[in-house]
């Protein structure tokens, strides 16, 4: 049975890859304000909350610096994008801009949690171990869907775009 035959895999497909580039992109704008709160701390302007400011020069202490904070910021803003252009994509089932900025996206994606994972502390990753398999989880699984599961659709559809 093609994958044609199944309607809403790919509409399914792209609802995931929002979800996914709405956590992330959440995710970056944390990431954002907690390294120039980071810079703050280290250049001794900082006036926020004593507990805050206690957690930033935490990270510190455990070698997190402002650059680290704002090139995952950087690899999830990537991310965030090539999922979010690639919904449309998807749903066009164009082979360009859905299926190889799908395959992208999973990538940076890939990337930006393996990445959280080397360089964050515990502390920021306790408690969010099945999360983090879920995260790890789903860009392989997208890049599988795209090339496998979902290949005719792209490669045989009459108004492809790429």
């Amino acid at each position: 049975m093609a994958a044609s035959d199944r309607p809403g895999g790919l509409t399914a497909l792209s609802v995931l890859n929002g979800f996914f580039a709405l956590t992330v992109g959440g995710t970056t704008i944390q990431r954002f304000m907690t390294s120039y709160d980071l810079m703050e701390v280290v250049e001794g302007e900082f006036q926020g909350r004593r507990r805050y400011r206690g957690y930033l020069q935490s990270l510190l202490d455990e070698g997190v610096t402002p650059w680290d904070m704002q090139i995952l910021a950087l690899i999830g803003l990537v991310a965030t994008l090539l999922l979010s252009v690639s919904i449309w994509g998807l749903l066009k089932r164009s082979n360009l801009v859905g299926r190889w900025l799908g395959t992208l996206g999973g990538i940076a994606l890939a990337a930006f949690y393996l990445l959280s994972i080397n360089w964050l502390p515990d502390t920021i990753l306790r408690g969010s171990g099945l999360s983090i398999a879920r995260q790890l989880f789903y860009p392989f699984f997208l890049i599988f869907m795209l090339h496998v599961i979902f290949r005719r659709d792209f490669l045989f559809h009459p108004g492809r775009s790429g």
